[in-house]
């Protein structure tokens, strides 16, 4: 009796060390990526009239998987946990006084990928300030879990918006946006 007790107590202890042990080569084979793709450049037409408008609709190619093997060969897309939109920037690169960012009250972006196709917003400005500006650091949602949408290679903006003023000229913009990717097994 004694001999099964200790047979089951020594199985018992070498269960629970070997499951323990999973879960930490579990945590050891993981990454936290910062994803830094090219920016999206688009035109933000002449803006005759006030109102709700359709900016640009911009198309970009990346290799998930490749940058994710080049941080962790043992990983890839298929072992993507989350991934969460850490910044947005938008630069005009031929803005002036009179053609910046003031002339939009609003400005959405939306996001797809070729395996997800159904546009979801990632960028929601309802209150632009009415002051003359180049540059705008848009307030993120990080909430939004875009993990459906990167086992991709290719991705799509819809860059949309609210006039508040009429524009002189089509002004070139450029949207930097920032990802964060957890990755593991």
């Amino acid at each position: 009796m004694k001999n099964r007790i200790f047979s089951l107590s020594l199985m018992t202890a070498l269960g629970i060390l070997l499951f323990s042990s999973c879960d930490k080569l579990k945590e050891a084979i993981q990454a936290d990526i910062n994803l830094n793709p090219q920016d999206i450049e688009f035109t933000i037409p002449v803006i005759a009239a006030t109102g709700s408008i359709t900016i640009s609709d911009v198309t970009i190619q990346m290799n998930i998987d490749s940058i994710i093997k080049a941080t962790n060969v043992k990983l890839s897309a298929n072992n993507i946990k989350s991934v969460k939109l850490k910044s947005c920037t938008l630069s005009l690169l031929n803005g002036d006084i009179n053609n910046n960012l003031s002339a939009l009250e609003a400005i959405s972006i939306k996001f797809k990928s070729n395996l997800k196709p159904d546009y979801i917003n990632i960028i929601d400005v309802t209150n632009n300030p009415d002051i003359e500006a180049q540059s705008l650091e848009i307030p993120i949602n990080a909430s939004i879990d875009l993990k459906d949408y990167f086992n991709a290679s290719s991705f799509s903006y819809s860059i949309g918006g609210v006039a508040r003023k009429t524009t002189s000229k089509a002004i070139q913009c450029k949207a930097t946006l920032k990802y964060a990717l957890n990755v593991g097994l």
